[in-house]
């Protein structure tokens, strides 16, 4: 086999494993990044809402300092370690009112632990008698607690509200809507691959409709987490193709838009006893990899969309085709692999130059192979 090194691309001192530890490392971070970040900002609330809600007294700034930061550290570590792994198959109102429960819970408790521990060392009292109190019964009925609750519900169901709209739009999509970011049109560079599930039509006449459906969803779902750990952004999903976006270097930085295809490859080779349990078949794929600059903007009025024009995207897809004719599963064009560093494990099979339908000039394609 003839592999081509392109003129630009190098190599990593590192292979594809040590690539595989950084990603989940980097995720890792990320998450721990976002507990202690969520912390901060619920110090500052707390004592914001303690202030203008009681008043100015540094007592209870300081028990809403404490609260905020109990409250916003519970439920950023239930975001980031349990429900992102566990919600993600259930129905928007189902997932909804669980985080809204949880939510309302974990203020309840912290407001509540918080007041009794001031009490208890105010009145120089334990905490079961503090607990059994006429105070605590007056904390909890006709006092400060029934805002803090009616604070707390409101405010849970519409931050959680809006998170799981978000998630369904798409990332940072509802962000980009409110800011107006893409309401006039801007021309940004861009990475597209085009995942596309092989023999699907087989599949489909193997499987009910039903089953085919879920098929597809449990798809879906599993590679979900290795587009996201990639910095990928899923642009569409088309019948049972996935359309996966890189803005600017997020794609080229650590060979993430290349190494997305071979993490979704391992993960789908990790259930494939599963897949065979419930389904009879293992998800095969194939992909096409093309980047250069697109035109990003709103278009549409009843249904409103932020959607990518330009001839990037038609390459990437007649890449994405070439895959059966020439018998590959992951055709990139030369654009990207002047732009990569490329993990030691893969190589780089040329193909030759080809008249893309729809193109003027030929296209040089390259297949990536572990």
């Amino acid at each position: 086999m003839k592999v081509i090194n392109i003129s630009s691309a190098r190599l990593y001192s590192y292979d594809f494993n040590q690539i595989q530890e950084m990603s989940r490392s980097v995720k890792h971070s990320q998450r721990i990044r976002s507990v202690v970040l969520t912390s901060v900002i619920g110090i500052i609330v707390g004592s914001l809402f303690a202030a203008i809600a009681f008043g100015f007294e540094w007592v209870r700034i300081l028990k809403g300092l404490t609260a905020g930061f109990m409250i916003t550290f519970i439920i950023s570590i239930l975001e980031n370690f349990i429900f992102q792994n566990k919600f993600k198959k259930l129905k928007f109102s189902t997932a909804l009112m669980i985080r809204t429960v949880c939510y309302v819970v974990a203020i309840s408790i912290s407001v509540i632990i918080v007041w009794v521990v001031h009490e208890s060392i105010v009145n120089e009292a334990g905490i079961l008698t503090t607990l059994s109190s006429e105070d605590f019964r007056y904390f909890i009925t006709e006092g400060d607690f029934k805002k803090i609750l009616l604070f707390a519900i409101i405010v849970s169901f519409l931050i959680i509200f809006f998170r799981q709209i978000n998630s369904l739009l798409g990332k940072n999509v509802l962000r980009k809507y409110l800011t107006g970011k893409y309401h006039s049109p801007k021309e940004e560079e861009r990475v597209f691959m085009f995942l596309d599930l092989s023999s699907s039509t087989t599949i489909a006449e193997k499987l009910s409709p039903i089953e085919y459906h879920r098929f597809i969803n449990n798809y879906f779902f599993d590679i979900d987490e290795e587009i996201v750990r990639s910095k990928g952004e899923i642009y569409q999903y088309v019948g049972d193709e996935v359309v996966i976006s890189w803005k600017g270097n997020d794609g080229f930085d650590c060979a993430n838009c290349i190494n997305c295809f071979f993490e979704i490859r391992n993960k789908i080779n990790s259930l494939s006893e599963k897949y065979k349990s419930k389904f009879g078949v293992v998800p095969g794929f194939k992909a096409g990899l093309h980047c250069g600059n697109v035109v990003t903007g709103e278009i549409g009025d009843s249904k409103r969309e932020i959607v990518f024009h330009g001839d990037v995207l038609n390459t990437a897809a007649r890449l994405q085709s070439q895959c059966n004719e020439l018998g590959k599963k992951f055709l990139a064009s030369e654009d990207v692999l002047k732009k990569i560093i490329l993990p030691a494990e893969l190589s780089v099979v040329p193909m030759g130059s080809f008249m893309l339908r729809g193109k003027a000039q030929e296209t040089e394609i390259f297949s990536i192979e572990k």
